[in-house]
């Protein structure tokens, strides 16, 4: 078992998609890499947190190289403050 943290605009649409991967385990929601040590949705903007996706899988079921070929077809990794419709630091 392994796990990863991504991050990608919208915290729910994220974890849904990963959720249908054959071989992903479990997967939830949070915030990371903010300038304070908790927040909340509200708090988004001034806490400057990304919302965040776990990503637990069965290493032997689905390749981290796979996992992250799965990331990559739903984010835009040279946008700046947007993916999809989501905008915003």
């Amino acid at each position: 078992m392994a796990e990863i943290y991504l991050a990608g605009g919208c915290f729910w649409g994220l974890e849904e998609y990963f959720s249908r991967i054959s071989g992903v385990l479990a997967t939830s929601v949070g915030y990371a890499n903010g300038q304070v040590e908790t927040t909340n949705y509200q708090l988004l903007k001034e806490t400057d947190h990304a919302e965040t996706v776990q990503v637990i899988y069965d290493e032997k079921a689905v390749s981290l190289r796979e996992i992250l070929l799965y990331y990559f077809r739903v984010i835009d990794p040279l946008s700046i403050n947007q993916q999809g419709n989501d905008r915003g630091r």
